[in-house]
């Protein structure tokens, strides 16, 4: 099946959902955007379902748009929106009956020269894990999930890589606002922060951001790429959360978003659980 099957396929299942009263909303793509990227769209009339569409630039992650929402919603949603979806249902940010997922078998995205993205490159999950619809297309052959290894580097090296990208940065948070795990109403970040800014940030202003927010992701990103597609400055941001992603499957064997009865290997804790510094010191039971 094509995607062009798969968008009228969803199209189906839209107006059948809004027309018997499943669903009172369903959360999209339109092909409304700049150099044929495809924006959020929210339906809440059958005669309008004819605007969406699923293409390779059906980019962004959906799954924020449900947090907050007071009544049944459908959405559709490719395979790393799924798990961002079920990483949210496990942090009880959003109900699952409230959700009614239409899963999309996903062959990858792309950016506006037909370039496959980066984070589809290294996409581990192209079929949605959970689903109530899945809409499934033929050219899409499942990936296996295999643990995640972290390349073995010294403290220097790693400290001149980061070094490297955060010179880049000019800490305009975009990469917070795109990411679906960064749900805080106040971000540890804007705390006493003053009125003011310095127009340039200094580099260890920078590293506090991301290596925060990389702590806060660990166990919980989805490696859906979505603060890499939002930073205007072209930094790696999402290098460093999949270094810590490998950390925690390879210390837990957990990976986030793909089961809705596995509670996040950071949420939990147990007696027995392994343990490991952050030098890298000895890993024990």
């Amino acid at each position: 099946m094509s995607m062009d099957n798969q968008a009228q396929k969803a199209k189906d299942s839209a107006k059948k959902l809004l027309a018997d009263g499943t669903v009172k909303t369903v959360i999209g793509y339109a092909d409304e955007g700049v150099d044929g990227l495809c924006v959020p769209v929210f339906i809440t009339d059958v005669k309008d379902a004819d605007r969406l569409v699923w293409t390779r630039r059906s980019v962004p992650n959906l799954a924020s748009y449900l947090i907050g929402r007071k009544e049944k919603t459908a959405i559709i949603a490719k395979s790393c929106d799924v798990r961002a979806i079920v990483n949210l249902v496990v942090e009880n940010q959003v109900k699952r009956d409230d959700v009614y997922i239409i899963g999309m078998d996903c062959p990858g995205m792309t950016d506006p020269t037909g370039a496959v993205l980066h984070a589809c490159k290294d996409c581990r999950v192209n079929t949605p894990p959970v689903f109530d619809e899945r809409i499934e297309n033929a050219d899409v052959k499942p990936v296996a999930t295999p643990d995640s290894k972290n390349a073995e580097r010294g403290l220097d090296e790693n400290l001149a890589r980061f070094t490297k990208e955060m010179e880049k940065c000019i800490l305009c948070f975009s990469c917070r606002q795109a990411c679906y795990g960064c749900y805080c109403q106040t971000c540890f970040m804007d705390r006493g922060v003053p009125d003011w800014h310095p127009e340039s940030p200094d580099m260890g202003a920078k590293m506090l951001y991301h290596l925060g927010r990389a702590m806060h992701l660990a166990g919980r990103c989805v490696e859906c790429g979505a603060c890499e597609n939002a930073c205007a400055s072209g930094v790696d941001v999402r290098y460093l959360i999949r270094e810590v992603t490998g950390f925690v499957n390879e210390l837990y064997g957990y990976d986030a978003g793909l089961s809705l009865d596995e509670e996040s290997a950071m949420l939990t804790y147990k007696p027995d659980d392994r343990e490991v510094g952050f030098l890298g010191g000895e890993t024990h039971a």
